[in-house]
């Protein structure tokens, strides 16, 4: 019988990440995978966030070293027409995701977890203490025990879900193509009713999507799904200048968004796609991924080491989940409205009311007006505390653990900030004596923090209307429900 601090269910990136996070934090990690790698994996357009998380990792030299595509240039066919959009950093990643998961399955074997591969749960129970397994191998069964468990299985549920849609529901339809003519950069074109995404990969293929409405899809099913996928594939211009290409079989996929509103318990947490996939329009699928496994990492570790942190740890955790999911909705549904504008079919009308739809009543926060922060450093004006700012306790990382800390709550923030620039910003606001310009404000604190970073956070403080001049905050402050509306960015 194998016995493990955790046990991880799956093995792409999330389930690796945590894994080699959860090992390097000294526990005993085992980590199953039911397919033999490599395999086949959507989502290889990596966004340049990607990168650091891998750094922290310490798996960015292996990637770096395998020599994937870098991205400099997508072009792009959205509402303001065609478009070249250029990378100078060059930092975004064209990957064959079989290897590249594999990149990252070898990083967490070589850092002391145990994979068990190929392999599959056949039983799961929970003793009140302990979780019991079955694995089933192509040698047999194999028995494990662990404390805590982990579903990293993507959409393929592992785990008990309680899902909650956060966009309309989506296909992908997308298949291969080979040729001597196939492009040499990604592209990205809204068409009529559905919209485009085509990907070139280091083999020399070329990957082409449709996201699709999903109902409307299953509406019609006289056509075959090969003829559906042609047809439309033929009324973009993905293929443009490549008559002499050929695509492999066409394979479908559900790319619908969702949330999982029952992410992570006192004895086990989802990760990746099992707790959040977000709109496939941000091809950020995999860097959310590791952002979540990393923060599920410290959770993990918090909840095993810390019992008296659990209820912390957890509500850290959901919310992160809630807020990720948040941010993605909002980013989505500005950019299906800027297709809306122009073409008023339904299929953009739908996805830019939808993912506005699944954001809370009070995601629309009144801006408050303000002086150029480079001007309000440099004036003699006094300022103050906005009348609207909180101090809220917020579970918050801190090192390896989850904490509570005192966080700010104000109209013009998407959420509670413990941190700013990696300073504790609550009780330098919290001992600021009165009668001080933002200067003086800045000078304050630099027996706490350099002048610079002082200066930096006062800026960014005044900016967002958390200090504001003594003048405007004395006024009356009825005439804020005035102001007008914005979006948050």
């Amino acid at each position: 019988m194998f016995v493990s601090d955790i046990c991880i269910v799956g093995a792409g990136p999330a389930g690796s990440a945590l894994a080699a996070r959860m090992a390097a934090l000294g526990h005993r990690v085992c980590l199953v995978e039911r397919s033999m790698f490599p395999r086949a994996h959507l989502g290889e357009s990596l966004t340049p966030g990607v990168l650091p998380l891998l750094d922290v990792l310490g798996a960015r030299e292996a990637v770096e070293a395998a020599g994937f595509p870098r991205l400099d240039v997508v072009r792009v066919q959205w509402g303001q027409g065609l478009q070249w959009r250029r990378d100078p950093r060059r930092e975004g990643l064209l990957v064959d995701r079989g290897r590249f998961d594999a990149l990252l399955l070898d990083h967490a074997r070589k850092l002391g977890v145990h994979v068990l591969q190929p392999a599959v749960p056949c039983e799961r129970r929970w003793d009140g203490d302990r979780w019991h397994l079955r694995l089933r191998t192509n040698d047999g069964t194999v028995d494990l025990k662990t404390k805590f468990l982990s579903d990293a299985c993507g959409r393929i549920a592992f785990l008990p879900r309680r899902r909650r849609r956060t966009g309309c529901r989506t296909l992908a339809l997308y298949a291969y193509w080979r040729g001597r003519r196939i492009p040499d950069e990604p592209r990205i074109e809204a068409g009529a009713d559905a919209w485009y995404w085509g990907v070139p990969l280091p083999d020399g293929s070329y990957n082409t999507l449709v996201f699709v409405d999903f109902d409307h899809f299953r509406d019609r099913p006289r056509r075959s799904v090969d003829a559906r996928f042609h047809n439309l594939i033929a009324r973009s211009g993905l293929m443009a200048g490549c008559g002499d290409a050929k695509a492999g079989p066409v394979l479908v996929s559900d790319a619908t968004p969702y949330v999982d509103e029952n992410c992570v318990t006192s004895c086990s947490i989802k990760v990746g796609d099992a707790a959040l996939a977000i709109d496939p329009l941000s091809s950020s699928g995999v860097q959310k991924a590791l952002q979540n496994a990393l923060a599920g990492a410290v959770v993990v570790n918090t909840l095993l080491r810390k019992p008296d942190a659990s209820a912390a740890a957890i509500r850290f955790f959901r919310e992160s989940v809630n807020t990720a999911s948040e941010s993605h909705c909002r980013w989505a549904a500005t950019n299906y409205q800027e297709v809306a504008r122009r073409d008023a079919g339904s299929f953009w009308r739908k996805r830019a009311a939808a993912a506005v739809a699944s954001l809370p009543s009070a995601q629309t926060p009144t801006s408050l007006p303000g002086r150029d922060n480079s001007q309000a450093i440099v004036d003699q004006s006094i300022v103050n505390l906005s009348p609207q700012l909180e101090f809220v306790d917020l579970p918050c990382i801190e090192g390896e653990f989850v904490t509570v800390k005192t966080a700010l709550r104000h109209p013009n923030l998407d959420g509670p900030v413990a941190f700013l620039g990696g300073w504790e910003i609550a009780p330098l606001l919290k001992e600021l004596d009165p009668g001080l310009t933002a200067a003086q404000v800045a000078r304050s604190w630099s027996n706490r923090i350099p002048l610079q970073a002082g200066l930096a956070l006062v800026s960014w403080l005044l900016g967002r209307g958390i200090l504001v001049e003594e003048a405007f905050a004395s006024r009356d402050i009825g005439r804020i429900s005035e102001l007008p509306i914005i979006n948050r960015q």
